[in-house]
């Protein structure tokens, strides 16, 4: 599994959404409050309070304030690499699909008696020019492991906050689940796709196979 058809989407969805949600209300918890406007602190104030979401509730921990610096000036700049790389191979894909129509032989002979040039005609679509993509065995890998493992290490004391607050009900306690689990498993999918391929936007696997006779190289 690489970042290619409906798994591309899907992280392109996760990142993209993501930006909006770090700015907006995870910044809360780092920034002023007086940056932000009323209505988005009222927001986030009735979600915490609604959901006893306490990591949320103002004022916020010293601890968890320091995971949002961590996702304020690590993670949202790989969000926007991550956004523009999954939205530039988007474009490259359909090339590998194309095909140029083929000349016959009579065609070519003609043309070259003529002395036409051989180029494909005009109705053919070729290639567009992919030295400017971003490779998938390279830095952006390299940021996928790295953005990875950092993120689904910090929602363990998260998700272990959650876990074992005793003023929350098992119901409650599912239901934040439910809101930072997406968090964790997204990281985790995106290591396990760049630690298995050496390139993480190829059509099928990479060298490494889930049995672990080759491992692809990390960096």
């Amino acid at each position: 599994m690489t970042l290619t058809g409906n798994t591309r989407l899907a992280f392109l969805i996760f990142f993209a959404s993501h930006i909006p949600i770090t700015l907006m209300v995870d910044g809360q918890a780092f920034f002023p409050r007086s940056w932000y406007p009323q209505a988005l602190i009222d927001v986030v104030d009735w979600y915490a309070a609604t959901f006893k979401d306490k990591l949320m509730s103002y004022p916020r921990e010293t601890w968890f304030t320091s995971m949002i610096s961590i996702e304020i000036f690590f993670q949202l700049p790989f969000f926007f690499v991550a956004v523009h790389t999954l939205l530039q191979q988007k474009q490259i894909q359909p090339s590998k699909e194309t095909k140029v129509d083929d000349l016959s032989c009579n065609n070519v002979k003609r043309m070259n008696k003529n002395n036409e040039s051989t180029k494909p005609p005009t109705n053919a679509t070729t290639p567009p020019s992919t030295s400017a993509t971003i490779s998938g065995n390279g830095h952006f890998r390299s940021l996928c492991l790295i953005y990875g493992a950092s993120t689904a290490t910090t929602l363990v004391p998260i998700l272990s906050c959650v876990a074992f607050d005793p003023e929350t009900s098992l119901t409650e306690k599912c239901i934040l689940f439910g809101f930072y689990l997406p968090y964790l498993f997204f990281p985790a999918w995106l290591v396990w796709i760049a630690f298995w391929n050496e390139d993480v936007f190829a059509d099928s696997g990479g060298r490494g196979g889930v049995n672990g006779e080759n491992k692809a190289k990390v960096f």
